[in-house]
């Protein structure tokens, strides 16, 4: 990393400190360093340069800098999303659920399904803020529509890393601390997801089972995969008695990052 004289590096400690009295100086700081990171090609990550930024937060929740999207896992900061999952009682009680297929053109896991509407958190924007945003522009659904009928219910953290065969031409063995936000939505007959932005070739409606079937298969990005196990057992579809590894599920999909995060 070419570091400038904004860093302090202790090598011996490896540990790195960003100064700076205001979040424009730091973020002032830390573009310069991947500015010079990004055309000197030192990182092969920086090619998904996105113009998006991730916010780092302190201890109180506030904002002590934003950096861009594609760097976060050279800091290993915890990074946000949401996702939304709208679904549907049938007259027999069962659920169906609508589930976004993801374009052949995703950098990562294309093709690959996902729930109904999933999205990172930009700085400056609270998770509802964005779930709304999202459901507008992956899924056609109404502004007025998703802030009147969504719930909020919760959120997962679990740990990532990059592997060869996901890197899409980045580096493998980055390390990537995640918080997502979950949303739900139960809707109507009336209602109906379409792709509106290309990020999904396809919403449909699938069952429970079928549902299952494409979980066990390896049909699913591994985060939307745990967010519909997290689905499922807050409905009651996987519990203690039907499913062995309950409990060890549970606790993955709500790991202690050991980190700062909002």
């Amino acid at each position: 990393m070419p570091w400038n004289e904004f860093w302090k590096i202790d090598h011996d400690q490896k540990v790195v400190r960003l100064s700076g009295n205001s979040v424009e100086a730091r973020r002032d700081a830390i573009d310069g360093v991947l500015d010079k990171a990004k055309d000197q090609a030192i990182f092969k990550v920086l090619n998904k340069w996105t113009g998006e930024r991730f916010p780092v937060f302190g201890p109180e929740r506030e904002l002590i800098v934003d950096l861009e999207r594609a760097a976060a896992t050279l800091f290993g900061i915890v990074t946000y999303g949401v996702h939304l999952v709208v679904y549907r009682e049938e007259e027999a009680g069962e659920l169906s659920i609508w589930l976004a297929r993801r374009s052949a053109q995703k950098v990562l896991h294309p093709n690959k399904l996902g729930v109904t509407v999933g999205g990172s958190l930009r700085a400056g924007e609270t998770p509802s803020e964005c779930v709304i945003r999202e459901a507008q522009e992956e899924a056609s659904l109404p502004v007025d529509v998703v802030s009147a009928a969504i719930k909020s219910v919760g959120s997962l953290s679990y740990v990532t890393s990059s592997e060869t065969k996901s890197t899409s031409g980045g580096e493998a063995g980055l390390i990537r601390p995640e918080i997502q936000y979950l949303y739900e939505m139960k809707v109507n007959e009336d209602v109906v997801p379409t792709p509106f932005d290309n990020e999904a070739s396809d919403i449909s409606l699938y069952s429970v089972e079928e549902i299952q079937k494409s979980l066990f298969s390896g049909d699913w990005t591994p985060a939307n995969a745990c967010i519909m196990l997290d689905f499922f057992i807050r409905h009651g579809l996987i519990t203690y008695e039907t499913e062995e590894n309950y409990n060890q599920i549970l606790t993955r999909l709500h790991r202690p990052l050991g980190i700062q995060s909002a």
